[in-house]
């Protein structure tokens, strides 16, 4: 049974769009070679959101579609899959588009794979049988569907879950059986679900927890976030309690409704240690069920001097003219603008180097990159550049900053206000753009110039998130020698913790990565603690982690040359092929026995 071809289905928001880090990982999965050897189909499952009448069946699939199979609004049915697709559109009123994608992980070499996707019309579900399988939700699974329909991320899957089951018999040939169905987050719950109770077991089900949508929740609302979180979950779980005893009711939450029944599942692939615990935490159920931890993988691609500087004197060249002066050291975070990033962390770190920096004669700059809304066009940079200086300097409302950019540029005009106690040694600037080249920075970008130069450039890559099941961006620069420094309840904290645990070498002796703590103070009450209590803590943590910050910066292109190197041998144990032989891989065998 384990040396036989697998069939992986992935319900999943991001079947035909990269948005997030969802995407990345399929990108990563279903490029690495591993995963190809043992996987010999996998089938992407989402909703269909073209419903344009053109008639152009491939460019439903997306920008990275090369193939259609079948399509059921453009009448196409070029391999004669109508016969088995045709008959469940009409039962369940969901037309669907099948095709293929190609993937390309430039970030690895430009490894490629494919997948066939999926695509079903949601839009007009036959009201009697979406009620019957309501109803089967609540009978088997107690999931009083009722409470959440208006919440349309629950019923967009809902709806989804009985017309892709039925796709699936009809395309899986029977000696194909038992193949794996794959819930990506809540979104592909209530399909798993309806597999999970199929007396044939035709499907295996996994939930893939790329995070604990209730624990976020809680983090991101509570004043005292990771700070209070976690030291209550860790007494909690030590006392036996779970997260309705401690945090109260969730049940209103239609994401929680759904992860808080995985235990149903045949495993939980958490991309985290705390992540895992999270899901653990959400109820005694939870507790006992099969939660293996599958971290994310690294991307890295080996980099030598002559690159390195190069990609620099680019993003130099950048900031001279936009900004007016080349750094001395760059400080990056390359990210959402969302509030689990923790972007003031970042800043209080940047605070407390400045007089160290000035001392030496040094000067720092601290770039943003985050983008909250629509990218801007070429011709809105170029007019805001002319108009008032942007980057370095923005305007409040579309095409510039909008949206959850604002908290970030307001932050930002604090900080570099001179009259702030020892501000100037390190200037921070916020590029609200997606991606890092001329057609989004404008003309003061040199030719050539792009995201992968930033990552390379980057002196410190910061990632202090208050709530991060993994987090792929933070460690993107370690192969370049970049000082990354996450928080400690980051998931790829314990992925490079367990790298350096083989390489026989202690964390606070490795150079390219300091991991923020700000989750110690165990005394604290979560019922009590304010942010005002949080403040004075993560200010605390914030001088520490400058103090060693500044204590790694490389002083010269020989120091810089052994944070890479350093980085390098740690990036390379960290990287998809890995996470597949050794986690992934391995979790599905076992639920095929």
């Amino acid at each position: 049974m384990q040396d036989r071809p697998i069939t992986v289905a992935h319900v999943t928001h991001e079947a035909i769009d990269q948005l997030g880090g969802i995407g990345t990982v399929l990108e990563g999965l279903i490029t690495s070679p591993v995963y190809q050897r043992a996987v010999d189909r996998s089938i992407l499952i989402g909703p269909l959101h073209d419903w344009s009448p053109s008639g152009d069946a491939l460019a439903r699939l997306g920008p990275h579609g090369t193939r259609v199979r079948y399509s059921g609004p453009d009448g196409l049915d070029p391999e004669g899959l109508g016969a088995v697709l045709r008959p469940i559109e009409l039962a369940f009123n969901t037309p669907m588009v099948l095709g293929v994608r190609e993937y390309v992980n430039h970030l690895q070499g430009g490894t490629r794979g494919e997948a066939e996707v999926l695509l079903i019309d949601i839009t007009a579900t036959d009201k009697r049988r979406l009620q019957e399988f309501k109803h089967l939700l609540f009978t088997r699974f107690g999931l009083e569907c009722h409470r959440y329909e208006n919440d349309w991320g629950f019923e967009e899957y809902c709806r989804l879950a009985l017309p892709a089951w039925h796709a699936l018999m009809a395309l899986i040939p029977p000696n194909r059986f038992p193949a794996v169905l794959i819930s990506h987050e809540f979104m592909g719950m209530c399909t798993a679900l309806h597999a999970a109770a199929d007396p044939h077991r035709r499907l295996r089900t996994v939930f893939h927890a790329h995070e604990c949508s209730t624990a976020r929740a809680i983090v991101e609302s509570h004043p005292g976030h990771d700070t209070a979180f976690y030291p209550a979950m860790r007494r909690a779980m030590k006392r036996g309690l779970h997260v309705q005893g401690v945090f109260g009711d969730q049940s209103n939450n239609p994401r929680h409704a759904l992860i808080s029944r995985a235990h149903r599942l045949d495993a939980t692939l958490a991309v985290g240690d705390e992540t895992a615990n999270e899901m653990r935490f959400l109820s005694p159920e939870m507790q006992r069920a099969n939660v293996r931890v599958c971290y994310n993988g690294v991307p890295s691609a080996p980099i030598d001097d002559a690159a390195q500087r190069d990609s620099r004197r680019r993003v130099d060249e950048w900031a001279e003219r936009a900004l007016g002066f080349r750094p001395d050291y760059l400080l990056t975070h390359v990210t959402r603008p969302v509030i689990s990033k923790g972007l003031w962390r970042d800043l209080a770190v940047c605070a407390n180097m400045e007089r160290a920096l000035r001392d030496e004669g040094k000067r720092a700059l601290y770039l943003l990159l985050t983008c909250g809304a629509r990218p801007r066009s070429l011709e809105d940079v170029r007019s805001m550049r002319e108009r008032y200086g942007w980057p370095d300097d923005h305007h409040e409302g579309y095409p510039d900053v909008t949206g959850p950019e604002t908290e970030p540029w307001r932050m930002i005009q604090v900080y570099n206000n001179p009259g702030r106690i020892g501000s100037g040694a390190v200037h921070a600037v916020l590029v609200n753009q997606f991606g890092f080249s001329p057609e989004t920075l404008g003309d003061d970008a040199p030719e050539g110039l792009s995201t992968t130069d930033l990552r390379r450039a980057a002196d410190v890559e910061f990632g202090m998130s208050v709530y991060e099941p993994f987090g792929i961006a933070q460690l993107e620069p370690l192969h370049a020698g970049a000082i990354c420094v996450p928080s400690s309840v980051c998931g790829c904290t314990g992925f490079a913790l367990r790298g350096l645990a083989e390489m026989g070498i202690e964390q606070s002796a490795y150079a390219p990565m300091l991991v923020g703590d700000y989750t110690t103070l165990d005394h604290a009450s979560h019922e009590t603690m304010s942010q005002a209590e949080r403040d004075a803590h993560e200010l605390e943590v914030s001088r520490d982690i400058a103090t060693s910050l500044l204590q790694r910066l490389p002083r010269s292109a020989k120091e810089r040359a052994a944070l890479r190197e350093q980085g390098g041998a740690l990036a390379a144990r960290m990287g998809w092929d890995r996470v597949c032989e050794e986690m992934f891989l391995p979790a599905l065998r076992e639920i095929l026995r």
